[in-house]
């Protein structure tokens, strides 16, 4: 069963959306697999908080080191960790 949604766009403010979309030989399945993609990609799994956890862990296991007094204590963001972390779509 087909069923049949329908959007507006603004010529000003999407113009380079409606540019896109002209330029597309099916714009029915591109929209739908932009709709598929961005639903996809929004979706935690239990599978990507685990990855994350491992990551947490393999940093605790790897040893944490101070090099200042706790009071003065500046904290650095890993790369990677932040990488893993923002990736969570939390």
């Amino acid at each position: 069963m087909l069923v049949r949604r329908t959007f507006t766009l603004d010529t000003q403010r999407d113009a380079a959306l409606l540019a896109w979309l002209d330029a597309q030989d099916n714009q029915s399945e591109t929209v739908r697999a932009a709709l598929r993609n961005h639903y996809d990609a929004s979706q935690v799994t239990l599978a990507d908080v685990y990855r994350a956890v491992q990551a947490v862990e393999q940093r605790l296991a790897d040893g944490i080191t101070l090099s200042a007094a706790p009071s003065a204590f500046t904290p650095v963001e890993d790369p990677d960790l932040a990488d893993a972390l923002d990736h969570l779509g939390l």
